[in-house]
């Protein structure tokens, strides 16, 4: 994701052509209301979380991904004071998203999973105790894009009737979105602000 990142240079929104592959960095912002992350309880645009069991064949141990979840929404993002829509809602097909995972938990033999993580578990139809009672071994992790946050945003950039009006002098927003050929990718990684391009 970052060599393909690196492959474009980062361009003013207002300079954007339609149908243009296009990179820009800014703050993210919500259009509407925000969403709640189940686990850090942040107000955010985009949260992703992966919960992971411990398995043990007696030989040897490995960690299994037992629930993923991936909630997003469309969202505003502001640099220079131009602004433009990312179009989180694009088919998973068609974007790649990395957030930095910056909550963790962890629960296990001597260490209960507190009640809000077994609510969420709870409602994926999972536990944190087993058949007899005893703990799994269970890690919990969570990328979110927060409110004001910096991010990058690679995607094609289209032109569009608006109802938000960021520039008055216009009725249009750039909307940017992706395709199978063009992936729209999303990510809060500080890797990806650097501008230099690959040869």
């Amino acid at each position: 994701m970052l060599r393909k990142l690196k492959e474009h240079s980062f361009k003013r929104i207002q300079l954007c052509k339609d149908n243009e592959y296009i990179k820009v960095k800014g703050k993210a912002f919500p259009i509407g209301e925000p969403l709640l992350s189940p686990i850090g309880k942040r107000k955010c645009l985009y949260y992703k979380i992966q919960v992971e069991e411990k398995r043990s064949n007696g030989k040897s141990s490995s960690w299994r991904t037992i629930i993923k979840e991936e909630k997003f929404q469309n969202f505003m993002i502001e640099n220079e004071g131009d602004k433009a829509i990312v179009m989180a809602e694009t088919p998973k097909l068609d974007k790649t998203t990395y957030l930095n995972q910056d909550v963790a938990y962890t629960s296990g033999t001597w260490n209960d999973a507190p009640e809000f993580l077994e609510k969420y578990l709870a409602s994926h139809g999972r536990k944190s105790t087993g058949f007899l009672g005893f703990n799994k071994s269970l890690r919990y992790k969570e990328g979110i894009i927060e409110i004001g946050e910096q991010i990058t945003v690679l995607g094609v950039g289209n032109w569009k009737e608006s109802d938000h009006n960021f520039d008055r002098y216009s009725s249009k927003s750039l909307h940017i979105s992706g395709n199978r050929q063009q992936k729209l990718i999303i990510t809060d990684l500080l890797k990806a602000l650097n501008p230099k391009k690959s040869r």
